[in-house]
């Protein structure tokens, strides 16, 4: 359902064909593409990196639950378990689990390097934030925590350490700047791409703040992510997050602070209209809220138990299971509800793609086609060295490129809409039109252009 992800699969088969041409990660990091590049070398189609992803996020609960429960804290096994099923019932995990989307490889390696740092084990903390910092952005404000918690140590001890908490820093920062280096001749100049990054999103919104929307959309934009979203997926779990911070603060700095790190970065990113305000931008922090809420209602229980309020239900010896019945049908109501939402919304997928894939895979020749449309290039199951992928929006020169390949093969193929078949000056013969696509109102044309 989620169409980025078809578009980071027909990257990683990009890479395959042309793999100095750091262009064509377009504003992503590389990581997953080099991933799913490889998959697709070793015979993967996009199927298999979802199957991948599901197995990835069935995981996170699991280690979740192995990393709280080794935790010297009360109730420790109580709050372990709670934390992993909040986590593995969290519905937008559970819908970005079954994508081609980096999120749950994403949350891995946060989860994964909260373990190793909080255990002090600094080389590989170092190595997995470096991946995570080539996954996804977020990881750069995961980088940053580790920068101010290594200048608190320098404070709190008044003197320069140098110890391997450092390298939590350097090979991180190596590594990305690296990457800048590497791309700065496609962009024109260093971190060129994260330009590319705001304009886009800036672009698509219409916007470039919240500020320019007065105040009321100032505050909405600043609880986005920290209230809305989790709300949205939780429903009353929310209430009870609060209450955990304090304890999740004294039982792990890492956990909270690199959540806390990931969490002010996509706020500040959609209030500067940096990103699109995508729901799937939460999962990272998916754990941490689960674990928050788990803490939260431990307190909730004890304080509660200290009322020693005289009501049946609310005795001591009832509270947990009464708050915990309650948390629990709460929790299932919510994830049926977006369950039964996000399948009948998406039980029909892409039907105006499907039609003109299917139409696609039994042309009987094996000629170039220029496609843009992802989607269409997956559905049509066909080797992916016959597609270019020029882009043919607003480029005057993909007329006369199309063209050229026509005269060497003798005719080609272009998949477009009537939009944009519009900037190619309607060369060729429209040779097949699906109905009007509902998410794009625009029909889906296969163009058949002779020399």
């Amino acid at each position: 359902m989620d169409t980025d992800a078809y578009v980071h699969h027909v990257i990683a088969r990009q890479i395959i064909m042309s793999p100095k041409d750091l262009s064509i990660h377009w504003v992503w990091l590389p990581l997953f593409h080099y991933i799913s590049a490889g998959a697709i070398l070793a015979g993967a189609k996009m199927d298999t990196v979802r199957f991948a992803n599901i197995l990835i996020w069935a995981a996170i609960p699991v280690i979740l639950f192995f990393f709280l429960y080794r935790q010297k804290t009360e109730n420790n096994l109580f709050i372990a378990f709670l934390s992993s099923l909040f986590c593995a019932i969290f519905p937008i995990g559970i819908l970005l689990g079954t994508t081609a989307q980096p999120e749950p490889l994403f949350a891995l390696l946060i989860l994964l390097f909260v373990i190793s740092a909080s255990s002090k084990r600094y080389i590989i903390s170092a190595i997995i934030l470096s991946f995570a910092c080539m996954l996804r952005y977020e990881a750069w404000a995961v980088f940053i925590v580790a920068v101010l918690m290594y200048l608190s140590d320098i404070i709190k001890n008044k003197r320069f350490l140098i110890n391997k908490k450092i390298l939590n820093i350097i090979i991180p920062s190596l590594v990305i700047l690296a990457w800048a280096i590497l791309r700065s001749p496609f962009d024109g100049k260093l971190f060129g791409f994260l330009f590319q990054t705001q304009q886009f999103a800036n672009d698509a919104l219409n916007q470039t703040n919240s500020f320019q929307g007065g105040i009321l959309k100032i505050l909405y934009d600043i609880i986005y992510y920290p209230v809305f979203v989790p709300f949205l997926f939780t429903g009353i779990n929310l209430l009870f997050v609060p209450f955990g911070i304090k304890r999740c603060y004294v039982n792990n700095k890492w956990f909270l602070l690199s959540g806390a790190g990931i969490l002010a970065f996509i706020s500040l990113s959609w209030i500067m209209k940096s990103n699109l305000g995508l729901d799937r931008h939460f999962v990272s922090i998916i754990p941490l809220y689960s674990t928050l809420t788990a803490f939260g209602i431990a307190n909730a229980i004890g304080y509660l138990k200290k009322l020693n309020i005289k009501n049946k239900i609310l005795r001591p010896g009832n509270i947990k299971i009464t708050l915990l019945t309650v948390v629990f049908i709460s929790s299932l109501i919510y994830l049926v509800m977006w369950l039964y939402i996000w399948q009948n919304n998406y039980k029909e997928g892409f039907p105006e793609r499907k039609i003109a894939s299917e139409y696609l895979k039994n042309i009987p020749d094996n000629k170039t086609i220029f496609c843009n449309d992802a989607i269409v290039e997956i559905f049509s199951d066909l080797d992916f060295r016959r597609f270019n992928h020029i882009w043919m929006e607003n480029n005057p020169a993909a007329p006369e490129m199309i063209m050229q390949a026509a005269k060497t093969e003798g005719y080609v193929y272009v998949i477009t809409t009537p939009e944009k078949w519009k900037n190619l000056n309607k060369i060729g013969k429209i040779i097949f039109q699906s109905p009007t696509d509902a998410e794009s109102k625009s029909a889906i044309l296969i163009i058949k252009v002779d020399k």
